[in-house]
This record gives structure tokens, sequence and C-alpha cells, in this order.
């Protein structure tokens, strides 16, 4: 399996839970705020920066406990945020993802990453 296929695998689950959980605290709206918007891009742009640098983040994340361990503690992380801070978290975690599947497509589509240089 291609890593940007396993990758996108991976964020669909996580953004599939993170919205159940937001659809089932009635919090969907928070996804319009335009401050959680932003803190969710920066949050996106920030890690990607982290894998466009080459940074040891890129060697960790192709160890697969690495990668199930990350969607399980990004899933966990939301409830536990949901149940402590309020459901804003994980509205900017939806949009961290979001930032993903927008700078992927950029990817698949050529326009974006080693091939498009």
């Amino acid at each position: 399996m291609q890593s940007t296929t396993r990758d996108a695998l991976l964020a669909t689950g996580c953004v599939c839970a993170l919205s159940a959980a937001l659809g089932l605290t009635a919090s969907l709206s928070l996804l319009a705020r335009p401050a959680v918007a932003v803190m969710g891009v920066t949050a996106g742009l920030a890690v990607e920066a982290l894998f466009v640098a080459e940074t040891p983040v890129v060697e960790l994340w192709e160890r697969p406990v690495v990668q199930v361990g990350s969607a399980v503690a990004l899933v966990g992380g939301a409830g536990l945020a949901v149940w402590v801070g309020g459901p804003w978290a994980v509205a900017v975690a939806w949009w961290g993802l979001v930032t993903y599947f927008f700078l992927l497509a950029l990817v698949v589509a050529g326009v974006w990453g080693e091939d498009s240089a």
C-alpha cells in the first residue's frame, strides 16, 4: 500500500471519529467558527512542515506502531478533550485533518511534492 493511501485511510478514520464526537455532543456548529478553523489549519500546516523539513518525525512516522498509535491517540485525545475542556479542541483537530486532505489533494494532483519540481 502506498504511504499516501495508508495515511489517507488513517486520517479518514480519525476525521470520522472526530465528526461523530462533534455530532454526539451537538457541537458541529463549532466547525463554522473562524477562530477554530484558523487554529486547526495552523496546527495542520505546522505538523506537515515537520515532514517537509525532513525532521526525525519522518523516520518515526514510517513505523506502523507510530502510525496506529497516533490515530488512537488523536481519537482518544478527542474524547478526553470533550470530557475535560469542551469540544472546541475536537473541532480544531478536525480542521487540522481537513488541511491534511487539502495538501494530500495537491500531492496527488502533482501540484505539490517532489514530482512537481
